[in-house]
């Protein structure tokens, strides 16, 4: 799953503009606070804050989580096509090429994408007499099926090429590069959003090892685990000294970048191999990010101007609550649509959610509006009638809501009669008086506002005859764990959220709903076989499918079609009621005194980091 580390635990295309507020972008350079127009100018150092360290060390190949994608994006990497780190209503969700000199050709069956690659882009120090080529994407899309070395990471998105999924970090049959500028993927089948997915960190350029050409994953060979501690960059930024590390040495020799020590702090500077970048302007010289620390303690120091901004958590409520009071900081608070979606999900193999009228019962029931306030209320989002949020549809189904209540605070009435005709009814009263409806096991997160959410559903579904036994835990050692392994039997997961990867409906469709992704992120257990079931010792021996469903819109090439079959799939889901989708996520940011030109990177769902600037260049 993408985890969004701001505002949901969970992982887009675009025009050649330079950069919004009429900033310019391109070249690397000293950045000695130099005017590039609009009033931004550039240099100082950008200081942030962070309360925990989230990342697998920033390894392109592992990381599957919004603050590393950003980072990535903004400043580490450069992929063969990117998207600009804008507003989505700014051209961010609108993809264009970054190393590459323009968008893939396709062919006419949309099996074949061919790449031509930009001349003249190297490395950071230590390799920066090393130039970018074609070889470079397929050693890192070999790291990327090597099932050990992407543990967390997102292979399946590239599993269309051809041999991927026999790679296991070999060879792969479906990559051509007939010259050092050009790289021809081949695939099994039509893939209209493949585009897209070469956009994600896993497709980064790895660099040969100069000092040993053969090794097949270049500077990556033997650092399966730990890749992400010697990485080289390609970005306006590198670690602070990146061109102290020797890859002349056995990898086991060889000594980790020093600018980022895990759990403590991470430090970017100026890659002065930078240049030909029409996507990222980089204002500032430097990024410091302090790891540690409390939320309050962190916007204690954005109060008294130690750090320009926190990129962990929700801010403190008496943190927003003091900002919105104060008209010189009102315009300092930045509620942005994430293209998020918070959502409660049931087990459909666990009675009484097999039955679709239980499910829909559910639907109506829930206080949406309620567990909003629980976060702090529309600030941050807009109630969620379905699932995939309409950004990802074109605006279609902006309108759809098969469950509304009045106010989003649910209609009893309406859920009765929906429970009434269930089996798990007996004398059709609209209250569940079967024994399945005792006891019912939820699985949920211990930290706030989750508790307080959880009160406010065991009285919302007690209300059907639905009683609920909830069990609280840490989030990823326990509440993911249970939730995301079919043997535990966990029916109901109500802290569950979701985060586009890219801007096409298919990062909502199979990774949360799609069989592939039992025991990943189908909770619902959405196409399960009679088989697995049986295995996993569930009584029930049929649950709904929507593979059918996501194969055919996956297969369509992008356009009005495409969007159309989504916005069918995502109604399909709605009726069938396996999740109940309440908030349309809003990622919530204080901006500090010094920073000017603050901008949403719509595409990670972070603030963009290469966009902001400081008062006078950080003077």
């Amino acid at each position: 799953m993408k985890a969004i580390t701001k505002t949901i635990v969970v992982t887009a295309i675009f025009a050649l503009a330079a950069t919004a507020c009429g900033g310019g972008g391109g070249g690397g350079g000293t950045g000695t606070a130099t005017p590039t127009g609009g009033g931004v100018e550039k240099g100082g150092t950008l200081k942030l804050g962070l309360s925990a360290d989230v990342s697998n060390a920033y390894d392109p190949q592992k990381e599957y989580a919004a603050l590393s994608f950003e980072f990535f994006r903004c400043c580490l990497l450069r992929t063969l096509v990117q998207f600009p780190g804008l507003e989505a209503d700014n051209g961010g969700n609108e993809l264009g090429p970054d190393i590459a000199e323009s968008l893939p050709e396709e062919s006419a069956d949309g099996l074949t994408y061919t790449f031509h690659l930009k001349q003249g882009i190297h490395y950071a120090p230590p390799l920066q007499d090393v130039e970018v080529t074609a070889q470079d994407f397929v050693r890192a899309l070999m790291r990327e099926s090597d099932p050990e070395a992407s543990a967390q990471g997102y292979p399946f998105y590239y599993s269309p090429i051809q041999g991927f999924d026999d790679a296991a970090g070999g060879s792969i049959k479906g990559l051509e590069t007939p010259d050092d500028y050009t790289l021809v993927v081949h695939l099994t089948q039509p893939t209209g959003d493949f585009p897209f997915r070469m956009s994600m960190p896993a497709t980064a350029p790895i660099p040969p090892n100069p000092s040993d050409p053969s090794a097949a994953l270049g500077v990556a060979e033997g650092h399966t685990k730990d890749y992400g501690r010697f990485l080289i960059a390609t970005g306006p930024y590198m670690f602070e000294g990146s061109e102290t590390m020797d890859f002349s040495v056995p990898a086991d020799q060889q000594t980790k970048n020093p600018g980022y020590v895990p759990g403590r702090s991470m430090t970017l500077v100026r890659n002065p191999s930078w240049s030909d970048d029409t996507v990222r302007p980089a204002y500032v010289d430097r990024i410091e990010v302090a790891i540690g620390g409390t939320d309050i303690d962190l916007a204690n120091k954005i109060d008294a101007g130690e750090l320009d901004m926190d990129l962990s958590g929700v801010p403190p409520a008496q943190q927003i609550q003091a900002w919105q009071a104060d008209p010189n900081r009102q315009d300092q608070i930045h509620a942005n649509p994430s293209d998020g979606v918070r959502y409660l999900t049931m087990n459909m193999a666990m009675p009484p959610f097999d039955d679709v009228q239980v499910r829909r019962a559910i639907e109506y029931v829930v206080d949406k509006d309620a567990l909003r306030r629980t976060r702090g209320g529309p600030l941050f989002g807009d109630l969620a009638g379905h699932f995939i949020p309409s950004t990802l549809l074109g605006g279609l189904n902006s309108d759809y809501d098969p469950y509304a209540s009045p106010n989003g605070q649910g209609d009893v009435t309406k859920a009765k009669a929906e429970m009434a005709q269930s089996v798990y009814d007996t004398d059709q009263d609209g209250i569940c008086d079967a024994p399945e409806c005792k006891g019912v096991l939820a699985i949920t997160d211990n930290q706030p506002p989750y508790p307080e959410n959880n009160a406010i559903l065991v009285d919302n579904l007690s209300q059907i005859g639905i009683e609920l036994d909830v069990k609280t835990g840490d989030r990823y050692t326990f509440m993911y764990d249970k939730c995301l392994t079919p043997e535990s039997h966990a029916a109901f997961c109500p802290s569950i959220g979701w985060f586009k990867d890219y801007p096409d409906a298919l990062t909502f469709g199979p990774p949360t709903l799609g069989s592939e992704s039992i025991g990943s992120f189908d909770i619902p257990l959405a196409g399960a076989t009679p088989e697995q079931l049986k295995g996993w010792g569930y009584t029930v021996t049929e649950v709904p499918s929507f593979d059918d469903k996501f194969a055919e819109c996956s297969a369509m090439a992008l356009g009005a079609e495409r969007l159309q079959c989504w916005a069918d799939a995502d109604k399909l889901i709605m009726e069938t009621a396996p999740v109940v989708p309440w908030l349309f996520d809003k990622d919530v940011d204080l901006s500090g005194d010094r920073i000017v030109n603050y901008t949403y990177d719509s595409s990670a769902g972070l603030a963009s980091l290469d966009h902001l600037a400081l008062v006078g260049g950080g003077a």
